[in-house]
């Protein structure tokens, strides 16, 4: 009788473990298959399914599918990254075939009539806008790679931006911008590389150069435990969107690269700030009245940088 027993209980446990070796290779069979079918459509939205209720293989399909969902998340992410680098590499095509093409136009001419000055002219003032354009492609290229050495040191914020200021307002002067500066008359130290925050402000100002319409405001104070400098100018067609892209790489309002630029100064400019502590925001803000010809909209740009104790 005993013997019976064990004979009936050995054939159930053989009986179940035959069903869940037989489950097991049903379920391996079958999660083969679905997942040779979402190799050949890995963005869509496919999920391995248990075949029948199993808290070890649920848990193993949950993993799997989380591995998936991370694939799937990563494959579109870099194919929007291969559409926006392609852009971009179009953008840099354009930006440098269009003064090289003059040049050699320019070239053609000299070749068949001779140089002259007026000539000359321009085929230098392209050729440096050339130079100029590879220069910040390979500046932010150093930048994006880590490969920008920052040197920092104590300063005085406000000095250094009322001598850039002195330095680069020709440019705003040279469009007939109503310009005003407002700057604390202490010293406020922080904690930077001269030259790199020397960077951050001739392209705030060359933007403002390449942007503003009527107008350019430039002020510096301490604000709690911050060095805090506001750059604001009017400028044509500012919506929300600009402020979403402002920062892009190789972004430019519509229209504007006619102006010169590469769309990288405020991306430069911003990635230096936060290397060095700081950040670099914009918002759209309303344009002065005792400033501005017509009431409208400005961009402000602050730039912020932890102060020193005094």
């Amino acid at each position: 009788m005993v013997f019976i027993i064990l004979f009936a209980v050995a054939a159930v446990v053989a009986i179940y473990f035959a069903a869940r070796f037989y489950l097991l290779r049903s379920f391996i069979r079958k999660a083969d298959a679905e997942l040779k079918d979402i190799n050949g459509h890995i963005t869509e939205n496919y999920v391995l399914r248990l075949p029948a209720p199993d808290r070890e293989l649920g848990a193993f399909m949950n993993t799997v599918n989380n591995t998936l969902e991370r694939i799937r998340r990563e494959r579109i992410s870099y194919a929007a990254r291969e559409r926006e680098f392609r852009s971009q590499i179009e953008a840099i095509s354009h930006d440098l075939r269009t003064p090289l093409t003059v040049i050699i136009g320019y070239l053609k001419v000299m070749e068949r009539d001779g140089p002259d000055g007026q000539t000359m002219e321009v085929v230098l003032r392209k050729a440096r806008s050339m130079q100029k354009l590879i220069a910040a492609f390979y500046e932010y290229s150093r930048i994006i790679a880590d490969d920008y050495t920052l040197e920092p040191a104590p300063l005085d914020a406000g000095r250094l931006l009322r001598e850039t200021f002195a330095d680069n307002c020709v440019m705003l002067e040279g469009k007939g911008l109503k310009v005003d500066t407002s700057f604390c008359d202490y010293p406020v130290k922080v904690l930077a590389d001269s030259a790199a925050l020397e960077r951050v402000i001739v392209n705030l100002i060359q933007n403002a150069a390449r942007y503003a319409r009527t107008f350019f405001l430039l002020t510096f104070d301490r604000v709690g435990e911050n060095a805090v400098a506001v750059f604001e100018n009017d400028a044509e067609g500012l919506t929300e969107n600009t402020l979403e892209h402002i920062f892009d790489r190789f972004y430019m309002a519509d229209g504007s690269r006619s102006m010169g630029g590469t769309g990288l100064g405020l991306t430069i400019a911003k990635s230096l700030a936060e290397q060095m502590g700081g950040s670099l925001t914009a918002d759209i803000a309303s344009a002065p009245v005792n400033i501005a010809e017509e009431s409208g909209k400005a961009i402000r740009f602050t730039l912020t940088l932890p102060a020193l104790k005094a």
